[in-house]
């Protein structure tokens, strides 16, 4: 079947948000090569820079703030102001085209245009990456037609009937990457595109404390995107007087799995969804103030499938991550072990299950 309409795709601020945005518009575009996408963002988020920088032209930015941790002028400004500012630009913007179906990512741009679908009459579906849902899904899902889940766990907060799990899309050149064992083990240290700064102080002290426990194994750290951040990372593990490869970012994921054997990394959920596809072992560290401790949850999905393991950041001194770390690396048959369990817990046609849901709602109007 083709499609020649239109998909709008609102939300952002994030990453986390971008990312399956623009996996998803990927997918969309390859499945249905005349098929229009429109992006909804805001100017304050990544999407402002990221989108343009990746190509796309039809990219609607509004002017609005987030109300999280705002004060309550803040909070009333954006309510009745720039809310309802946004929803109006974005009907006149669709008075050229009006779109099949609205898709919301979640953040607070995600908000105006579900709402401007809502008031335009377009079908809705919402696109959930964690396992537990931001205050944004959770309040729009009333108004949604279908919700997608990228990870188990969402269904208990929406209503089960429009709730399907899809998995999260993840960028296309990682399907086909399976664990492979090394020798030495490699330790795979990463904390998304900004870096963590807690990974980056800790893991060289962890490294220290592994080398004298007679561990034998190399280091790939992914420091962030900042340069100096990564220059002191360097340093860190000279002083420790280790050896290891500290990159500050890459944007070849698929060469930096294929080296790995253990991964040490926050629990984003696109983060998640990478190494269960590549069945990679990993211990997580989630990030303490990510809303609704949703990163717990999300390390929590492998962790229970047998794939992972998983330290509060207030109990990862260098110790315990040694301890938690040194099994692993011993045990070539543990980790055999959680990568098929992570390949189990894994949606490899997370792509091919989200554009079934969006089909029905692009080629409504030829079946009618």
């Amino acid at each position: 079947m083709s499609a020649s309409g239109m998909l709008a795709i609102a939300g952002g601020g994030t990453g986390g948000h971008v990312m399956p945005a623009l996996a998803l518009a990927e997918g969309a575009r390859k499945r249905w090569p005349d098929l229009h996408v429109q992006f909804i963002g805001a100017e304050r988020g990544l999407e402002a820079s990221l989108l343009p920088a990746r190509g796309e032209k039809d990219v609607l930015l509004l002017g609005m703030h987030g109300v999280k941790g705002a004060g309550w002028r803040q909070q009333l400004r954006v309510l009745l102001w720039e809310l309802p500012c946004a929803v109006r630009a974005i009907l006149r913007h669709w008075r050229k085209q009006r779109p099949n179906v609205v898709v919301g990512v979640g953040g607070y741009a995600s908000a105006s245009g579900v709402i401007a679908g809502l008031i335009a009459r377009v079908p809705i579906v919402l696109y959930e990456q964690n396992a537990v849902p931001g205050l944004v899904n959770r309040l729009l899902s009333r108004v949604a037609d279908k919700i997608m889940l990228g990870l188990p766990g969402g269904e208990r907060f929406f209503a089960a009937r429009k709730c399907l799990l899809t998995g999260n899309v993840v960028r296309s050149s990682l399907h086909g990457l399976l664990y492979k064992p090394h020798d030495p083990p490699c330790l795979l240290v990463m904390g998304g595109s900004q870096g963590a700064r807690f990974l980056n102080e800790r893991m060289p002290q962890t490294c220290a404390r592994l080398m004298s426990m007679g561990m034998s194994f190399s280091v790939l750290h992914l420091a962030g995107r900042d340069e100096r951040e990564a220059d002191r990372v360097r340093e860190a593990y000279r002083k420790a007087g280790l050896e290891a490869k500290v990159l500050g970012f890459s944007d070849d994921m698929r060469a930096v799995y294929r080296l790995a054997d253990v991964v040490v990394a926050r629990s984003g959920a696109m983060s998640v969804s990478e190494l269960a596809l590549c069945g990679l072992p990993a211990l997580f560290v989630p990030f303490p103030a990510a809303t609704h401790d949703h990163q717990y949850h999300n390390a929590r999905v492998l962790v229970d499938a047998g794939a992972a393991l998983v330290c509060r950041q207030e109990q990862a001194d260098s110790e315990r991550l040694a301890d938690m770390l040194a099994p692993l690396l011993r045990d070539p048959k543990r980790r055999k072990a959680m990568s098929q369990a992570a390949l189990v817990a894994a949606v490899p046609d997370a792509i091919e299950r989200q554009l079934a849901v969006l089909e029905a709602y692009l080629h409504a109007e030829e079946a009618a």
